[in-house]
């Protein structure tokens, strides 16, 4: 890698952990005050007036959101980053949507739009569920078959419970088969995280290194559509290789 090629990579990567970090400032910011007001409406004279209910919702709201964008984040920065864009974009305007439905003074909004703010809500969680799942077992390739089947699984979830939120009128048959489906993405999601999370090799050797060095080693395996694991592996075995091979002759 030339040193240009180095330095796009590296800003690249710095730039992506900078969006990180502002998206998460943000999201905890947004909480945060929320949830001040959630404490304040609660404090208040009078709970239950029509403006403590709307301030606990909106409380709800935004704490829902940032769960879901906190789950999104899990992979920002790596090559599955698209799929976490897209799902805060997503859980953006669902969380807009919502605040609309709370603070607004017309009584007929959510008559015109509860099946699009229903569906909205689908969409987030689907993608809040399939990035944790890429971002927790995306890079094992052993998982591969498994993480990708339940996202399969979990993406028919979405579809179906969509098709239902717009008035599809199911047959037994198809409420049987979202059951099935439905207890499959649990199950699977489970087991891959946990897989992901606590099914380690204990044999593996854990390396700690620079951050600076960490950034270009992810900008590396971004570059490369790989994971960061078999970037990090492949240098190593050829700088052992280099270093202790035997003499010539």
């Amino acid at each position: 890698m030339d040193t240009h090629t180095a330095t796009t990579t590296s800003t690249t990567s710095t730039t992506r952990t900078d969006l990180r970090r502002v998206v998460l400032a943000v999201t905890i910011s947004s909480f945060s005050i929320a949830a001040l007001m959630g404490i304040a409406a609660l404090l208040g004279a009078d709970i239950f007036s029509e403006t403590s209910v709307k301030i606990l919702a909106t409380t709800v709201a935004v704490g829902c959101a940032s769960m879901l964008t906190l789950c999104c984040l899990v992979v920002v920065g790596g090559r599955f980053q698209p799929v976490g864009l897209l799902g805060f974009v997503v859980t953006l305007g669902t969380t807009v949507l919502a605040l609309a439905l709370v603070w607004s003074a017309s009584e007929s909004l959510w008559n015109h739009v509860d099946q699009t703010f229903r569906v909205a809500v689908t969409a987030s969680l689907t993608l809040a569920q399939v990035c944790l799942l890429l971002g927790l077992a995306g890079s094992r390739r052993r998982l591969a078959p498994l993480t990708w089947s339940t996202v399969a699984l979990a993406l028919v979830v979405g579809g179906m419970v969509s098709a239902l939120i717009y008035d599809y009128q199911p047959a037994d048959g198809y409420v049987r088969g979202l059951g099935v489906v439905a207890i499959l993405d649990v199950l699977g999601t489970l087991v891959t995280i946990a897989l992901g999370v606590f099914g380690r090799d204990e044999r593996n050797l854990v390396v700690t290194i620079p951050p600076a060095l960490a950034a270009r080693l992810r900008a590396v395996a971004q570059e490369k559509g790989r994971p960061v694991d078999e970037i990090a592996g492949q240098l190593l075995e050829d700088a052992l290789a280099g270093r202790y091979a035997a003499p010539a002759g």
